[in-house]
């Protein structure tokens, strides 16, 4: 992966941080007006109110909300809802350690006020940051230029769906046929067989490569993606599994590729591929 994107996911952080605790004293200043208090102490409530931010930030970080590249699709939603959560948390926390302690004085408002303005904050910088990571793939700048090692159905299936999603942080140079069988493939260039790979891959500047056939070379590839500081990658049906049912499971500490089975055939289709989503994002089985 690029520095570039992470540095700009770590820009964001740092944004995220300085504007949810800004909304917090906003909120402050909006509810009680331009004047410190003394009902509500100032500066007992700047220090709560750091704490809430840093809450609220954490959740978000660990929650994978600025992963690299970010949510594509229809999961794009799920980062809003982690704002909210996160905010819910944070706003609670406030309310629980400022307000209750002080028995009689209370202001649903302040609670009111912060959660709204962290969460118009972090959404305004959620939309700048992919903007800016779309920028990069629109510009070519800052992305793998990924060759695919493979003229079949699936290398297809894997151009297209990093063509068209929009962070999708590689842009296709070609495609090694290992075969030489095929004349054409849907979407990019064919360089060639395996034995023009390491000419292509200088003359290219390949920085990635995706392989997609050929599994009798994956360690000659491997090895060469090591000498040449190549990121390697595979898609799982190169060994037979079906990628659309994948989870990576741990056995004693050791992370393995596992199988899911789904049934999503029939009239029943709907409501299994809701359930699949349910146990996927929860309890990531």
């Amino acid at each position: 992966m690029s520095k570039t994107w992470i540095y700009a996911r770590l820009v964001q952080i740092i944004l995220d941080f300085l504007g949810i605790y800004g909304g917090f004293v906003l909120a402050y200043f909006w509810r009680v007006g331009w004047i410190f208090s003394s009902d509500f102490d100032f500066g007992l409530y700047a220090l709560i109110a750091l704490f809430s931010t840093v809450i609220w930030s954490s959740f978000l970080m660990l929650s994978k909300y600025y992963r690299v590249p970010p949510r594509s699709g229809s999961r794009v939603s799920f980062d809003l809802i982690l704002i909210l959560l996160g905010g819910a948390i944070a706003t609670g926390v406030m309310i629980v350690t400022y307000f209750f302690p002080q028995e009689i004085l209370f202001s649903r408002l302040i609670s009111v006020y912060s959660f709204v303005f962290g969460t118009i904050w972090c959404v305004i910088t959620q939309i700048i940051t992919r903007t800016l990571l779309k920028h990069f793939k629109r510009q070519e700048r800052h992305i793998y230029h990924t060759l695919i090692v493979g003229a079949n159905r699936t290398a297809e299936k894997i151009i297209q769906a990093i063509t068209t999603n929009p962070y999708a942080p590689h842009k296709i140079i070609g495609v090694i046929d290992p075969y030489g069988l095929a004349k054409k493939i849907k979407g990019a260039q064919i360089f060639g067989k395996l034995d023009k790979l390491e000419t292509v891959c200088e003359r290219e500047g390949v920085t990635a490569i995706i392989q997609c056939d050929a599994f009798e070379h994956t360690l000659n590839l491997i090895s060469l993606c090591d000498e040449k500081n190549i990121k390697f990658q595979f898609d799982p049906s190169l060994r037979g599994i079906f990628e659309e049912n994948l989870r990576i499971r741990e056995v004693a500490g050791i992370p393995m590729i596992s199988f899911v089975q789904r049934d999503f055939s029939g009239a029943k289709k709907i409501r299994f591929r809701l359930i699949d989503q349910v146990l996927r994002q929860v309890f990531d089985i």
